[in-house]
């Protein structure tokens, strides 16, 4: 508590506020900040409570700090102190409140005494315990007064925003550039390695906007990205980032890799970012260059002449050279006297649009170009060095500021011509570049002394001694012979080359000793150089990389190096893997040079090694697509041929016999035509009903194939499913005199009611059953014996009497995905798993070994049936996937002569309770034909007398009572359409297209109040039409509804061949009230026509 003499003395306002203060739970104090030495006046018992633990020399310590401290008359936070935040707020001029947030901090106490507790980390709070280094000294020191952040967050770093704070506590030590974005402006604060990234804009951009620091480009590029990783919750992961950065007055290409990792505030929102960074400018750069080098020297070496070299150059660099702006190659002219005088005249370049500024070389080139010729060496030029013509302007570049010239020799040591290659603007002409460009020269030595000359390009293959004689000369003696390594220049430049070359370089004795290998030889081969050299003392020490099966090839490949006199190229695997890969095998390609003596005896062989793991992978995955690409084609041909045998001859039979009936003589006896006529329309329903199967087959395929074809399980009986299908070809097994028979199977599962999808399973069997009837109708005993049982284990191959297929990986294999496809299986309606089990077995033809081996296959048949009995060659395929969609298998069993045996199995469910309407659904009551896609003859229902049916409810709108209109812009179904409904007494119009149909809707009741209006109950409107397609017209219609123009709601059933869910419901959506599929019976429309009109007559 204070003492009464300073509460005395306080004002009546400070009195007021103790008054207030000293009963509250809040620990609060009140200090008095004109004196040096704050004086605390006042303290509740809460705060003496709260903080009684405290030493009174932290607790001192604390208050002079905060009151010290910046203060205003806003509540600011003083941080957190004995487990507590703490609030301080300024009263007047001259006096400080101290407060608790009663915000407890979890106490840092752990449950091992190690010590770790008492560790203090914050060198902004306690400075002077932290031990710090120099930029933790700067940053301290440092005027934030004067920066973006300092005007946010306040002048004093132990101000600032804790969430900010720990964040420098915790980046500020990083080795590694960090960067910290403040706030939506991105205020920037780095630590010390980032200030090397920075450059000159440090110290500038220390606590400043970014957009001050950069471009508009790269600030919008950094909150793109920090963006990014916000919405995705996540920190984000940038490799290779191209920044345009000015270093030291340099605008430079430079690249970067790192993490965006968000920083939340108290309130859950963002608050910053921390940008984790690592620059791979010089990765980058190499990797370039060794791409560029590796794919020179593949395509000179083998250039069957020059002119093939220099254009092979010239492309290179000018397409994957990033270091190169121009490439500019200079020819020696042989003539003694040109008409121009000129020693040099320009062969080609590349990256340049014109080549007028070379067609004369000033005197300063010239003098370069001979400098290179006279020194043999790489030049380097710039600043006054440079001449005027190639200080080139390359567009979004930026003016070439330096350029390297080298001459090119041939074997007899004299000069071709001079390459001149300028820097790319915005990449420094440094030592890295300069080895590079020492690279580009040796390749094209090398290229250059495989020639002969011009006029004798293979010589030099054949003939060993002109060939180590040219070699010398050219000065690549000294990666051939180690006599020539005893130059010193020449020594010292080899090294330096080889040392920095991007491919692998080796020397080896013809024993196989090595002589020289540079670095990058040995990482190819996942080699230490020590260890290397010693495993070569006993031979080859390159055999024990190979990989194991590219043994025996390595051993005939180097073989193939101690015997020939040319140059040889091979490829090969070792064991060592890549970076991004290690457990995969690497492939390299070698190209190596043998060197003998006089006498033909190999004394040195040496060469490049490329890494071309990449180049083989791609080769690989390329012809597996291509051989992928090609067997569709094939499969795709044969199934087109099919399906097009199978569609004609329907169609040639419904011409013939349509002609047939149209030629029927009129003189005939009645009951002969009509007998006739009866006849060949049977013959055409069941052709138009055999094609409407095949297109139906590769329906359920696409489905099938796009994992969209779902299960609808319901209470079922296996023998009702059995014997409906048995129904269904009642007429055709008849006409073909075929014996059936149903048995059930023996089993220990008694179980008559089963939770399956009864469609599917009808579907499996009328496919066999039809399979079986092609197979036995011609047959001399022709008898099908339907068997089924059910089982609580799965059948094995021999309780069903067949060797089963292989089930095929699907997508619906996914264990999420077949979970949600055999959903319903696990409701409550379904008891414990049952397995029904059913086979078809004929004594037809059967089939061989080979043609069975055929079948279940994706648009394949045994050969013989395609000819002789027909189908899509989708039938059994997809059995076979409805099959293994319910977790079952399918197979056969069949013998040439005697007959063939289909079973298949599925896993269903035993039901256990009752349906919700209290009787058990047959399952004949729920399958029509035209719900039976793969129904054939005995579906076909044949043209007949029509008795007249009772039927419950009678609607109340019949079809003869209504006004029709058909839109439809195919002549033919109209006219048949129109006459088939008339026949039933409707009174029908006729529309071509939507416009029409707009048309005539002005003529009716609904859009006239005329006398001679036309009544119209019901639309039929196609939606395939010229002018106005049909959901264009449905759409005006529903629309002139709901403006009330049309008075009512006018029906409408739209007439369709887009059979597709999606192609349905976007009809539905587009205003039909019911949706019709081609091709269709009159006697199926009508009822639609009669429930849809009593629809929107009830309601109107």
């Amino acid at each position: 508590m204070a003492s009464e003499d300073l509460l005395e003395e306080l004002p009546l306002e400070l009195k007021l506020l103790v008054q207030l203060a000293i009963d509250d739970n809040r620990p609060t104090c009140i200090l008095d900040s004109t004196q040096s030495q704050p004086t605390c006046l006042f303290q509740n018992a809460a705060f003496q409570q709260a903080l009684a633990h405290i030493p009174s020399d932290a607790l001192n310590q604390w208050l002079s700090t905060e009151t010290s401290s910046t203060c205003s008359a806003k509540a600011t936070p003083a941080g957190d102190f004995a487990d507590r935040e703490w609030i301080k707020k300024e009263l007047g001029t001259s006096y400080v409140v101290i407060y608790c947030k009663h915000e407890f901090v979890p106490p840092r106490k752990g449950t091992e005494d190690n010590g770790l507790d008492n560790l203090v980390h914050d060198w902004i709070k306690f400075p002077d315990q932290v031990p710090t280094n120099n930029w933790i000294r700067y940053l301290m020191a440092y005027d934030w007064s004067q920066t973006d952040i300092g005007a946010l967050c306040g002048s004093r770093m132990h101000n600032w925003p804790a969430a900010l704070r720990a964040t420098l506590q915790t980046y500020m030590h990083y080795p590694h550039p960090a960067l910290i974005y403040w706030g939506a402006d991105l205020i920037q604060i780095y630590n010390e390695p980032t200030t090397e990234m920075f450059g000159n804009k440090h110290p500038g951009a220390l606590g400043n906007k970014s957009i001050d620091t950069w471009d508009q480009v790269v600030r919008d590029q950094t909150a793109g990205l920090i963006k990014t990783g916000w919405e995705q919750g996540q920190s984000v992961h940038v490799k290779e980032t191209l920044f345009l950065l000015d270093r030291e007055g340099f605008l430079e290409e430079s690249y970067f890799e790192g993490f965006f990792l968000p920083i939340v505030g108290p309130d859950g929102h963002w608050a910053g970012c921390a940008n984790l960074v690592n620059e791979v400018t010089s990765q980058v750069f190499r990797n370039n260059r060794e791409d560029v080098s590796r794919n020179l020297l593949q395509r000179t070496v083998h250039a069957p002449d020059l002119s093939n070299i220099w254009l092979e150059f010239l492309g290179i660099l000018d397409e994957e050279a990033d270091d190169i702006a121009y490439t500019l190659l200079f020819m020696i002219n042989k003539e003694t006297t040109t008409p121009s005088g000129e020693k040099y005249f320009l062969y080609g370049s590349s990256g340049l649009k014109s080549n007028g500024p070379f067609e004369k070389s000033s005197a300063k080139l010239k003098g370069a170009l001979e400098m290179a010729e006279r020194d043999e060496n790489v030049v380097c030029l710039q600043d006054e060095s440079l001449p005027a013509e190639l200080k080139i302007d390359m567009p979004e570049l930026g003016t070439v500021a330096s350029a390297f010239v080298f001459t090119i020799f041939d074997i007899k040591g004299s000069a071709l011509g001079s390459v001149v290659i300028g820097v790319n603007p915005r990449r420094r002409a440094d030592d890295y570049m300069k080895k590079f460009i020492y690279s580009l020269n040796e390749i094209l030595l090398r290229a250059v002394t495989i020639l002969d000359s011009p006029s004798d390009q293979r010589k030099i293959l054949r003939t060993d001694d002109s060939f180590g004689y040219r070699i010398n000369l050219a000065k690549l003696s000294r990666e051939l012979n180690i006599a020539t390594l005893k130059n010193e220049k020449s020594q010292e430049t080899f090294t330096r080359m080889a040392e920095d070359a991007p491919i692998g370089m080796f020397l080896y004795k013809g024993d196989g000793t090595p002589l020289y290998l540079n670095d990058r030889f040995l990482e190819l081969l996942g080699e230490k150089r020590d260890e290397y050299f010693e495993k070569a003392k006993t031979g080859y020490a390159w055999r024990d990389c190979i990989h194991p099966d590219d043994e025996e090839f390595s051993k005939e490949a180097w073989r193939s190096v101690a015997e020939s006199h040319s140059v040889l190229n091979f490829q090969f695997r070792v064991k060592a893997g890549t970076k991004s890969s290690p457990t995969r095998a690497r492939w390299l390609e070698v190209v190596c040079f043998p060197q003998r003596d006089a006498n033909g005896v190999l004394v040195t062989f040496q060469g490049y090694l490329t890494d071309v793991t990449s180049k083989k992978l791609t080769e690989a995955l390329t012809t597996e697509r291509m051989n992928a690409a090609i067997e569709t084609k094939r499969q795709a041909q044969n199934f087109i041929d099919m399906i097009s045998h199978e569609m004609r001859n329907p169609l040639s039979s419904i011409i013939q016999l349509t002609e047939s009936i149209l030629t029927t003589s009129l003189d005939a006896t009645p009951a002969a035509s009509h007998e006739n006529v009866i006849d060949a329309a049977n013959t055409i329903n069941i052709c138009a009903f055999h094609m409407l199967q095949i297109i139906n087959e590769v329906l359920d395929f696409s489905k099938l194939d796009s994992n969209l074809l779902v299960l609808a399980p319901e209470r079922t009986r296996p023998r009702e499913v059995v014997e409906k299908a048995l129904k269904m070809f009642e007429t055709e097994l008849k006409s073909a005199d075929i014996v059936t028979k149903v048995e059930q199977m023996s089993s220990d599962c008694a179980v008559a009611d089963i939770m399956c999808d009864p469609s599917r399973l009808l579907q499996v069997i009328i496919n066999l059953i039809t399979n079986a009837l092609k197979f036995t109708r011609s047959a001399e005993t022709r008898r099908i014996t339907l068997s089924y049982g059910n089982f609580f284990a799965p059948p094995s191959a021999l309780d069903c009497g067949v060797e089963f297929v292989k089930p095929r990986k699907k997508d619906h294999d996914d264990p999420e995905t077949a979970t949600a496809m055999l959903a319903a299986l696990d409701s409550d309606d379904g008891g414990d798993d049952v397995y029904l089990l059913f086979s078809v077995e004929d004594t037809g033809c059967g089939l061989t070994p080979e043609e069975s081996q055929l079948l279940f296959q994706r648009f394949s048949q045994a050969p013989k049936t395609y000819k002789q009995y027909g189908g899509s060659g989708l039938g059994l395929f997809i059995s076979r996937e409805l099959v293994e969609l319910q977790k079952g298998k399918i197979g056969l069993h069949s013998e040439a002569g005697v007959g063939s045996r289909f079973a298949f199995y599925i896993k269903a469910k035993r039901a256990v309770r009752a349906s919700r309407s209290g009787s058990v659904a047959s399952v004949g009551s729920t399958v029509s034909v035209k719900n039976l896609p793969h129904a054939m003859g005995g579906a076909f229902e044949e043209v007949k007398v029509l008795e007249k049916v009772d039927t419950v409810p009678q609607p109340k709108t019949l079809v003869h009572d209504m006004h029709v209109l058909i839109v439809e812009d195919n002549e033919i179904n109209c006219k048949v359409m129109s006459k088939q409904l008339r026949k039933l007494g409707c009174e029908v119009n006729v529309a071509g297209n939507g416009l029409e149909a707009l048309n005539f809707l002005s003529t009716t009741t609904h859009l006239s109040s005329t006398s001679d209006a036309t009544p119209l109950n019901l639309i039929l409107l196609d939606i395939e039409m010229p002018v106005m397609d049909g959901l264009t017209c449905i759409r005006r219609i529903r629309a002139l509804e709901q403006s009330g123009e049309i008075s009512g709601h006018i029906p409408v059933i739209a007439i369709t061949a887009n059979a597709r869910n999606e192609q349905i419901a976007t009809a539905i959506e587009a205003g039909m009230d019911s949706v019709v599929t081609k091709p269709f019976k009159i006697k199926d429309l009508v009822p639609q026509m009669e429930a849809v009109v009593d629809t929107w007559s009830g309601a109107g």
